[in-house]
């Protein structure tokens, strides 16, 4: 797939249209920063694992389906900051067999629409209801679980508010730590600095800097095909600081009238985590799992993957009628 233009690259697409090809196999761990390869914007787009004619991917369960109770149930995996609807593609394949429909967008900004949109919060709802309206009917999707990472799951707290009708639970992973207007020196001084890498670097800097971090944790469950093979957009690192630190969690979780699922890994910042479930409004069927030994990238830890859509098959199947 690559031809002689990827000599030729300019500045912009030498730094920013990176990735690492995703082949059949993946590559053997620790992955080595040799393995991010640059394109031109046209090649790039050929060798990423992302379909650019569209911004989200719907994974349909098996025909006939394993579990006709699961049928009308449509599971929404946004993703987290510079990353894509790639993701959660494996995550979501595996809870189809187990009979559910999943959707997996690109949030503004990220993905095939890093061109042509601008993340914001507004922008993210905007980008959420466009989809369900589309996507999800009363044929087929007569619950809706909004499942979120990271920044997923704090732009989402943000879209539950907006389109709380439209959802009936909410799956929020590694989201412990309150970033919002209210948090701690520590969280705030976080958010500057992510502020001033994600300004002052390009994406193959900032993707090999993510690597190194990676490497240092357990995580190894489809690492390229889910984290590196679409590419890395953090040129929305700016704006994606803006939206976690305008995001007030406290404020919003109380008016959500429907359970909510939180995934943390123990060795991640995490200092709000215990607050956050006791102001479910659902307090029978919301929790809190932690895994211990897990880090940011416990949901790319075969240790923990598992267990992780066990307890969100069962999450989904207690919020039903």
């Amino acid at each position: 797939r690559t031809t002689s233009s990827q000599k030729t690259l300019c500045v912009r697409c030498a730094g920013d249209q990176c990735l690492i090809p995703f082949q059949k196999n993946e590559e053997p761990l620790p992955l080595k920063k040799t393995s991010i390869k640059s394109y031109c914007r046209s090649c790039f787009k050929r060798v990423s694992i992302l379909d650019y004619s569209k911004s989200y991917d719907i994974i349909e369960p098996p025909t006939p389906s394993v579990d006709p109770d699961k049928a009308n149930i449509t599971l929404l995996w946004v993703h987290g900051g510079g990353s894509s609807r790639a993701m959660f593609c494996r995550h979501a394949s595996a809870l189809a067999q187990k009979g559910y429909r999943s959707i997996l967008m690109d949030l503004p900004g990220h993905g095939t629409l890093v061109d042509t949109t601008t993340l914001t919060l507004d922008s993210c709802v905007e980008a959420v209801k466009q989809i369900l309206d589309q996507e999800c009917t009363s044929n087929n999707s007569s619950r809706i679980i909004y499942v979120g990472g990271s920044l997923g799951a704090y732009t989402g707290f943000y879209v539950l508010e907006k389109l709380k009708n439209l959802f009936g639970g909410a799956v929020l992973l590694d989201c412990g730590v309150n970033v919002g207007p209210d948090c701690s020196l520590k969280a705030r001084a976080g958010i500057w600095f992510l502020r001033k890498l994600s300004g002052s670097m390009n994406n193959k800097a900032i993707m090999g800097l993510m690597m190194g971090a990676i490497g240092k944790s357990k995580a190894d469950y489809h690492l390229v095909e889910c984290c590196y093979s679409g590419g890395m957009f953090f040129q929305q690192g700016p704006a994606q600081c803006d939206c976690m630190h305008a995001v007030a969690p406290a404020d919003i979780i109380p008016t959500l009238d429907f359970p909510i699922l939180f995934f943390n890994g123990s060795k991640d910042h995490r200092d709000s985590e215990a607050k956050w479930l006791a102001l479910c409004s659902d307090k029978e069927q919301s929790s809190l799992k932690v895994y211990e030994g897990g880090d940011h990238f416990f949901c790319h830890d075969s240790r923990f993957v598992d267990d992780m859509l066990h307890r969100i098959d069962e999450f989904v199947q207690a919020t039903g009628p």
